[in-house]
């Protein structure tokens, strides 16, 4: 794999920063001393270091279009990538760029990520990785800049947003309803976040008064929710509220309380993780209540971050944090 700053930096014995000054010509101009900016560039000549040269006329003001690769799982989060890309439509810095999307399985981001993919881009966004696809990039260095979406990282600039938030409200609003028979409708988990969700919801329940959650695994899907439901009404006797790791799994629930004849919210309020297209838990019947994903906000962060890492040539860590709401509707109220 092509060598990076970061390689030259850790055989130069110096900061990134200070290695892609060096390697931009600015060493004197920033007051680096001599032996430093040779150490720098004899590491560069023994690792073979190649900058990328589009990536270098944008960084010296060519008016041109940098290419950014976007890595999207295909799981049922397929069906959220018109929400992100939206996001990326509308970031300030969206004009500039062109948008290559490449798809992935959840523990195979390796595969998918190959040298001619590094080669034919300037920058990239890796969407919704699994626990090992995380483990691969913080054990790999890259050519080219990288942003994470909704993952944390030492190593990688990330956009993020606080699981604790989205287990923790729900819970709240529930007790606060006077509800005390919590349930929660559960997907698999696919990053450490989402069992964050889930166990900070039991934590906050318990805290207010209400009854340990029961806790059904289902399909990430509307009909995992629909299943699901079924599956709960049959083990339990009381269950007056309800947490869903997904709007998918939501809508399908709603069907099935319908069906048995559960009155949403007199007799069971429900609120979902709002990640699917808005519209979808807008226009159900009831209308669901959402913890909301700032998804759009996200991309557009995500974009904006990576465009100053390509121009600026500095690599250096950012890790920003985006504030996730809660939308009350017919299914709970506030």
């Amino acid at each position: 794999m092509a060598s990076t700053l970061k390689d030259i930096a850790d055989l130069a014995g110096v900061s990134v920063s200070t290695a892609s000054i060096v390697m931009r010509g600015n060493g004197s101009k920033r007051k680096i001393s001599d032996a430093t900016q040779q150490k720098v560039l004899a590491a560069a000549k023994s690792l073979n270091y190649t900058p990328d040269m589009r990536a270098k006329a944008l960084r010296s003001g060519f008016s041109g279009t940098a290419v950014v690769t976007l890595f999207w799982a295909t799981d049922i989060r397929l069906q959220m990538l018109s929400r992100f890309i939206q996001g990326l439509q509308a970031a300030p810095d969206g004009s500039r760029c062109e948008i290559m999307i490449k798809t992935y399985e959840n523990d195979h981001l390796r595969e998918a990520l190959t040298d001619g993919t590094l080669r034919g881009c300037n920058g990239i966004i890796i969407c919704n990785p699994s626990g090992s696809d995380m483990d691969y990039l913080e054990q790999n260095n890259f050519p080219v800049p990288i942003v994470l979406y909704n993952r944390y990282s030492k190593k990688y600039s990330a956009v993020h947003m606080d699981d604790r938030i989205i287990g923790q409200y729900p819970a709240f609003v529930f007790a606060k309803h006077g509800r005390k028979y919590p349930a929660i409708l559960k997907a698999p988990s696919t990053f450490g976040g989402m069992n964050v969700r889930t166990s900070i919801f039991e934590e906050q329940a318990v805290s207010s008064g209400m009854y340990s959650p029961v806790i059904i695994d289902v399909e990430n899907s509307m009909d995992g929710g629909y299943q699901g439901i079924d599956l709960l009404l049959s083990h339990v006797t009381e269950c007056d509220c309800l947490f869903c790791t997904s709007d998918y799994i939501a809508l399908g629930a709603l069907k099935a309380l319908h069906r048995h004849q559960v009155a949403v919210p007199k007799q069971l309020e429900i609120i979902s993780v709002g990640n699917a297209y808005p519209d979808l838990s807008r226009y159900s019947i009831p209308s669901l209540s959402v913890m909301s994903l700032p998804m759009e906000e996200m991309a557009a962060a995500c974009l904006m971050i990576l465009c100053q890492h390509i121009t600026s040539f500095d690599t250096a860590v950012i890790s920003q944090q985006l504030e996730v709401r809660y939308i009350a509707r017919e299914s709970c109220g506030e």
